[in-house]
């Protein structure tokens, strides 16, 4: 049984030696760390298409809106940062549907390094992956930003998944959120697959009405899913 743990942990330690031994500065996987770092694409070119759900409701007004379109996210090009690392540009576009021309909505950037996988959201940097990836993981998603310390753990990894008619043969789920009380609830999960990045994304926010139990007050429903991804 002992020798049976030795066996299972050994590639894991083999990779973080490797990964300690990585400039980020000049920082490129090497054939042998692909299983782990193939989840995120950072080659320019990489375009993947999403079809989203968005539903709200406001909590002075009460009004409800649901909204479906599309975004398409493209890598476009890599730079040198202010700390020396590569980083990836990240163009995002959106449309009302496949017959409408896209249109870019921000630039996002992101950052494969050899312990972590940063994303620049909204000039909010969220740390989505830690390395190696390792299932029950657990780390501090905000902790290159300026909100409370948030909790990441891999709850599933190297799992087959189909997705729209796309199989895939290793895929990853990340827990990012799961608390509810009283008074709301957040829950919020990223799914990942080897050579197509981002496959699903979903996040949901409540403020329940105390006062009046099953009632909600606002609410935020978000979900991502892959159509479609060309490398």
């Amino acid at each position: 049984m002992i020798k049976s743990k030795l066996i299972n942990y050994l590639p894991v330690a083999l990779l973080a030696l490797f990964t300690s031994c990585k400039d980020d500065n000049d920082f490129k996987p090497t054939p042998v760390q692909g299983l782990y770092y193939n989840y995120v694409p950072s080659e320019v070119g990489h375009t993947a298409i999403y079809n989203v759900n968005l539903i709200t409701k406001d909590e002075f007004t009460g009004n409800q809106d649901t909204s479906n379109y599309q975004l398409k996210e493209l890598i476009e090009s890599e730079f040198i940062d202010l700390s020396g690392r590569k980083t990836q540009r990240l163009e995002r576009y959106t449309r009302g549907d496949s017959t409408q021309p896209w249109v870019i909505s921000d630039v996002w950037t992101s950052n494969l390094l050899s312990d972590r996988y940063e994303k620049k959201e909204e000039n909010i940097t969220y740390v989505k992956l830690r390395f190696p990836l390792v299932d029950g993981n657990v780390w501090n998603g905000n902790l290159y930003n300026n909100l409370d310390a948030q909790d990441y753990s891999i709850t599933g990894l190297n799992y087959s998944s189909l997705l729209n008619g796309m199989n895939f043969d290793s895929t990853l789920t990340v827990l990012q959120s799961d608390y509810e009380d009283l008074l709301e609830k957040s829950f919020a999960i990223e799914k990942y697959a080897t050579g197509a990045g981002l496959i699903y994304k979903e996040s949901i926010f409540i403020k329940k009405d105390f006062n009046n139990p099953g009632s909600i007050k606002a609410q935020t429903n978000y979900r991502q899913t892959l159509v479609s991804y060309t490398n």
